[in-house]
């Protein structure tokens, strides 16, 4: 994984940047709008007043467009994890027309030469930034990999730093310009103000050269292209009038272009993918046991599971079914991973833990054939922890496997939950071959037994504190005399009590089972 990836995960998971970013572009309009108001178009030139309007009218377009961004979920979705990189882009863009605004209403004011220095040094600078992250915008909106696209990457981020470190340079040496205090204007340095423009040279070569090695289409290129031609075609027809003052302005147009129909196309995209992922959701539902009481003519047993997907679909899965008229099969199980793949291999492993349930007698047997079958052809090398008891109804003898799964709690009668500390195996797909113990427990009329996933113990609140192994007991006890599904309800309010408005990173998944002991079928 790239730093780059590496680096917009991290900034996406920073929810308050968006809003941060609608506040800032708001600000910069209200304060475009009062220093317009304070200076007046007194002694202002036709070129000087248009670009400033165009400047103010950019600044408005700008706040607009990170509102939308900001107030639509659908919109930060359909953009994937560049949404927070498109709409800094965007906030630069503005600070840009920003401070061309200042410079032009304070050109040839002697008394604010000093601050004509400062905003066209901050415009230099500013400008930089924009070519950085309209770099960064390609690179992902393009889907760019491989040894080349890191090494224009490397280019990108180093030459950035002397191409900042010059911009401020001409506060000591007129590099790029000089402001002349006398008359408070700005002047282009002869011969070396072309230095200003390298960085964007770099910057356009390096997009040019990821168009050609991209594998998108070539709609998604000509529309991110644009970021590139539409200011070149601007600067060819303005700049003997309006000079570079009006780049950002056309670089906004380009914006609102790729906005419109790139992220048109993910939300179609979205919409398809979210009608198909609602299937998903309700295929894997069908999948699972679902129907409480499940076996309502026997009363031998009760029992009940759930489980609440991180996200639309997940890995986790209970199952429960009768083997023959005396012996109940329960399985909860967690596949690595998470969504979609996840989702496909638990279907999977569901299906080859029942069939092998029902061919052997053992736990341990059935452990070994599921291992063997998913190592035959396991590319993606995922697997999957599972435990799988088998309980006699008619004797309460509890015989059971367990696959680098989580501990299981058991409740005597008359006594606490407590853990039962068993042999792990290894993982089902980790190595072909593998060889798996088992124990037996013995449950008592009234006895009852709980399974979970990971989940549960690592359900995370806004302090990074784990639900853990300790809590767990403790909600238990607070529903140790209650039925199944009641016990569920209970671990399940504890667990949202515990981690509040914290995002849900795992599946959680449960199962409990109460045995009754054997007795006339109803």
């Amino acid at each position: 994984m790239s730093f780059e990836t590496e680096l917009s995960k991290k900034i996406n998971k920073l929810k308050w940047i968006m809003p941060l970013c609608f506040v800032f572009s708001l600000l910069l309009l209200v304060l475009g709008i009062t220093f317009i108001m304070i200076r007046g178009f007194d002694g202002m030139n036709r070129e000087w007043a248009f670009s400033v309007g165009a400047d103010l009218f950019g600044m408005a377009v700008s706040a607009t467009l990170v509102f939308s961004c900001v107030s639509s979920s659908r919109n930060s979705e359909a953009t994937g994890g560049y949404t927070r990189v498109f709409v800094t882009l965007l906030v630069i863009n503005a600070m840009a027309m920003f401070l061309d605004e200042c410079c032009w209403l304070v050109q040839g004011v002697p008394s604010f030469a000093a601050f004509n220095l400062v905003v066209n040094v901050l415009f230099y600078a500013n400008s930089a930034m924009i070519v950085y992250f309209f770099w960064r915008y390609v690179t992902d909106v393009l889907d760019l990999e491989g040894t080349f696209m890191g090494f224009l990457n490397n280019v990108m981020n180093i030459a950035l730093i002397p191409a900042i470190i010059a911009c401020f340079v001409n506060f000591f040496y007129p590099l790029y310009f000089s402001v002349d205090f006398q008359t408070g204007n700005y002047v282009r340095a002869d011969g070396t103000w072309i230095l200003s423009q390298v960085y964007l040279a770099v910057g356009v070569i390096s997009a040019i050269l990821a168009f050609i090695f991209s594998k998108v289409n070539v709609r998604t290129k000509l529309v991110a292209g644009s970021f590139v031609t539409i200011p070149i075609i601007n600067q060819i027809l303005t700049r003997s009038s309006f000079g570079i003052s009006t780049q950002y302005a056309a670089t906004l147009v380009s914006i609102v272009l790729i906005y419109g129909i790139l992220f048109s196309d993910r939300e179609k995209i979205l919409a398809t993918t979210g009608k198909e992922l609602a299937l998903a959701t309700r295929i894997q539902a069908d999948m699972l046991p679902n129907i409480f009481p499940p076996f309502p003519d026997r009363n031998e047993i009760d029992i009940y599971a759930s489980m609440k997907p991180a996200k639309e679909v997940g890995g986790d899965f209970y199952d429960f079914f009768l083997i023959n008229d005396d012996t109940l099969a329960i399985v909860i199980a967690d596949v690595s991973g998470k969504g979609v793949p996840a989702a496909l291999f638990m279907m999977v492993s569901k299906i080859l833990v029942q069939n092998y349930a029902m061919t052997y007698s053992s736990p341990k047997a059935v452990l070994e054939a599921v291992n063997r079958q998913i190592c035959e052809n396991n590319r993606e090398d995922m697997f999957v922890t599972v435990w799988l008891g088998m309980l006699d109804l008619k004797s309460g003898v509890l015989t059971a496997a367990n696959a680098g799964h989580e501990y299981p709690v058991m409740k005597k009668k008359g006594g606490q939950f407590e853990y039962v500390m068993d042999k792990h195996g290894f993982v089902i797909g980790g190595m072909k071959s593998l060889k798996y113990s088992e124990y037996q427990l013995k449950m008592e009329p009234g006895s009852k037994l709980f399974v979970y996933t990971d989940g549960v113990l690592e359900a995370t609140n806004k302090s990074s504190e784990l639900f853990g192994k300790d809590r767990l007991l403790e909600a238990l006890a607070k529903a140790e005399n209650d039925n199944p599904e009641e016990v569920l309800k209970r671990v399940r309010e504890e667990i949202d009590v515990f981690v509040g408005d914290a995002p849900q990173f795992d599946d959680i998944t449960m199962l409990c089972l109460q045995y009754n002991g054997k007795g006339e079928q109803r």
